[in-house]
């Protein structure tokens, strides 16, 4: 009976999210000629996004590590707090700090890659250090005891033993930041000014601007079975290393 009420439940919650996209399929089957993006925009998009994606880890994982061995419930609820925040409040947040910048020190970013690439950053961040969070609370010091005992310093403790079993972690932290950044809208809009175009203001523009809504949904329903794609790759290789 559990089994079955569970059954149910996931059927429900698998509809939910997908049935958006296959109403998609209504304006393909009107069919269109498809305009399909230039290889160079694919290839900075997916370049911005796996960039976003390797620094987001990079800086959340020592606060990561630190959360789950030391940090109290203030520190947690302090760096997770912008999770709640909308992408458009950061997207201008940022967009006042960067004309405070430009103002005093002279360092322009708005209509920069690398005023985007500071932007996704800023908007995954916490998605990156809930992920490793959960990866290396759940941690046993039993290992990193048993290599203490055997005469390994503490970094190497931590090199050979910590880190080699947080990285299913940190291979899922990559590919949900990633899969977020390559359909990205708002901050490419609002920092890069639109002169950064991504894979996501191009399929933006076919709705709301081209009005070609054929191929607008042709490519969303490509983004989202690459993502779908990409994230069972990753599923899988979790689970070959037995992890």
């Amino acid at each position: 009976m559990i089994k079955k009420i569970a059954a149910v439940s996931f059927a429900v919650v698998v509809l939910l999210f997908y049935a958006p996209f296959l109403a998609l399929g209504y304006y393909i089957t009107e069919g269109g000629e498809l305009r399909l993006p230039s290889l160079s925009m694919v290839a900075s998009t997916l370049l911005l996004a796996a960039t976003a994606a390797a620094i987001s880890i990079a800086v959340a994982y020592p606060a990561a590590y630190y959360l789950a061995k030391r940090g109290t419930e203030l520190e947690f609820a302090l760096l997770t707090a912008p999770l709640w925040v909308g992408t458009l409040l950061k997207a201008y947040s940022l967009l006042v700090l960067y004309a405070v910048l430009e103002k005093t020190v002279g360092v322009a970013l708005w209509g920069q890659p690398l005023g985007v690439l500071v932007g996704m950053v800023y908007e995954y961040l916490p998605y990156s250090l809930l992920t490793l969070y959960a990866s290396a609370e759940k941690l046993s010091e039993s290992p990193v005891h048993a290599a203490r005992a055997l005469g390994a310093s503490r970094i190497q403790a931590f090199l050979r033993v910590e880190l080699p079993l947080t990285l299913p972690g940190v291979a899922a932290a990559f590919i949900l930041v990633f899969l977020f950044a390559a359909g990205e809208v708002i901050m490419p809009a609002v920092l890069g000014a639109w002169k950064v175009y991504t894979f996501g203001n191009y399929i933006w523009d076919l709705y709301f601007k081209a009005r070609d809504i054929f191929s607008g949904s042709v490519l969303s329903l490509m983004l989202t079975g690459m993502s779908l794609l990409a994230t069972y790759i990753v599923v899988r290789t979790i689970r070959s290393l037995s992890i």
